[in-house]
């Protein structure tokens, strides 16, 4: 007879057997060669208060005809039906509001990202359709942003008497790398224009080859036009700026409009200045332009009239930092009738480089010769006079002339250290014969209503910038050239604006509901 099987008996414990080795761990086992039905509720996919629904509802609301207008599909033709405008603009606004500005990425994720998914239905858009919508629609993007000002009006979100206007540098497409001299340039393009002469004169290929080289010959063509674009946008600075500075002329042979500017963080690169206008009540952009000038003072003028026209309003006030001020900026916005909020160097403060490049002490600087009561005269800290001498213009600037004799100076002990000059005359101080404008501007920043406004601007006019480059880390073009360059700041503020209407407006609203 068979006896039963007995079962194994169980190891013993470590504590038992004295064995210092313990069992192997146990793990899932993992089986990627699998396939697996999936039932996928698109609806359900993201929740109510997902940001995609928030655009989605936003973007119905304005009037798309003007990008309808442009599709070729129509019914009852042949063709194949285009994606509705109102699909592409939604995802282009939630791609940049995820920090995506590649097209190439954003058609990855369409097959994968929640909020993508649920905008274009689970189908994926081709990147050349998604980058080709972003940079050709300049006219109508610009009416698109209007509309959006326009629906933030009705809701009571801007406050368009008080603007704020500042500037930030953003990087662009082409590296540092590029930027050549006029020689580097000419070598580059030589070689350039070789290699699209050996492809002309290849003889055709197989078919199945034919593609891949027709794509080799385009890019080999583009490269070439972007250098000769370079080397005639060198020819055109060169005639503007002076002799001694033209061998030091740069430019980038992949972006020929892009221009070497300093950052924040000191670095140098190629880059274009991203001017911002914003309103005080909400913070939303009410105006944005792309430049190539590094220098703001020169962008104020510009970025009023870029609020007037989106906005169809002119504020009463600019609010800027002092890279803004200037006497013909203040001139200029007192003919328009808007007071300029900005912070004015005196007179001792914009001498400070010439006073130190001449050799005179702080304790003699112009701002402490007063003038006399009772005539046009300056008493100089020791005591001595300066008489009026002239008029003259200087930097466009009428200034009234004063100089102290070259005997009273002569005699003086403290002449090395107010006027160390070689020259033999005295003292000399000039006092600028401001304009009303200047003068009721220097008025306005005395008083507490100007400075109180002014401690906003820096929470208000860098308020977008930290989103762009802080939350969206948006810090370089992901196109090439100043126009779509400022398409995609046009994308980048709109999806700021919406985004912050969900903020706002639609985040509360969905709370109460």
């Amino acid at each position: 007879m068979d006896l039963p099987e007995q079962p194994e008996p169980e190891p013993a414990s470590e504590a038992s057997t004295g064995s210092a080795e313990p069992a192997p761990a146990r793990f899932l086992e993992l089986n990627r060669n699998q396939l697996r039905w999936a039932c996928l509720d698109l609806e359900r996919s993201i929740g109510a208060d997902h940001p995609a629904r928030a655009i989605w509802e936003l973007v119905g609301r304005l009037d798309l005809q003007e990008f309808e207008a442009e599709c070729l599909s129509r019914e009852g033709q042949a063709g194949r039906p285009g994606w509705p405008p109102r699909v592409l603009i939604s995802v282009w606004i939630y791609a940049y509001s995820q920090g995506i500005a590649s097209a190439r990425a954003l058609e990855r994720m369409l097959s994968w990202e929640p909020g993508l998914r649920w905008l274009a239905a689970d189908e994926v858009i081709n990147y050349h359709t998604l980058s080709s919508f972003r940079v050709e629609q300049q006219g109508r993007l610009d009416g698109l942003s209007v509309k959006v000002l326009g629906l933030l009006q009705s809701e009571d979100l801007l406050d368009l008497g008080t603007i704020l206007t500042d500037g930030t540098k953003v990087r662009a497409r082409a590296g540092k790398e590029s930027m050549h001299r006029r020689k580097t340039l000419e070598e580059h393009c030589a070689e350039a224009r070789k290699v699209v002469q050996e492809m002309e004169q290849q003889q055709e290929q197989e078919a199945a080859d034919e593609r891949r080289q027709t794509a080799r010959e385009r890019a080999a063509r583009e490269k070439l036009e972007r250098m000769e674009a370079a080397i005639q946008e060198l020819g055109r600075r060169e005639k503007a700026a002076a002799e001694a500075e033209r061998e030091k002329l740069r430019v980038s042979e992949s972006e020929a409009e892009a221009r070497k500017m300093k950052h924040a963080d000191g670095s140098w690169s190629p880059s274009y200045n991203v001017q911002v206008q914003t309103e005080l009540q909400s913070r939303m952009v009410v105006g944005i332009e792309v430049t190539q000038a590094a220098c703001d003072a020169e962008q104020l003028v510009g970025g009023l009239e870029t609020v007037e026209r989106n906005t169809g309003v002119q504020p009463a006030q600019m609010v800027a930092d002092g890279g803004y001020v200037s006497r013909q900026n203040v001139e200029e916005l007192t003919q328009r009738g808007v007071e300029l909020i900005a912070p004015w160097q005196d007179a001792d403060e914009r001498s400070v480089g010439p006073r130190k490049r001449q050799g005179i002490e702080e304790e003699f600087r112009a701002g402490l010769f007063t003038p006399e009561p009772d005539r046009d005269a300056l008493r100089c800290p020791q005591g001595r006079c300066l008489e009026f001498v002239k008029i003259r213009e200087h930097h466009e600037v009428m200034c009234k002339v004063y100089e102290a004799a070259w005997e009273v100076c002569q005699s003086c002990a403290c002449r090395p250290q107010c006027c160390p000059t070689k020259k033999e005359r005295g003292r000399r101080v000039e006092r600028v014969i401001e304009s009303e404008a200047v003068q009721a501007f220097e008025r306005r920043m005395q008083g507490e209503a100007a400075q109180r406004i002014y401690k906003r601007r820096s929470e208000v006019a860098e308020f977008p910038h930290m989103w762009w480059k802080g939350i969206w880390k948006w810090r370089r073009f992901s196109v090439r050239g100043l126009a779509r360059a400022g398409q995609e700041a046009l994308w980048v503020a709109l999806s700021y604006n919406v985004q912050q209407w969900i903020r706002l407006r639609w985040q509360p609203r969905l709370a109460v509901v």
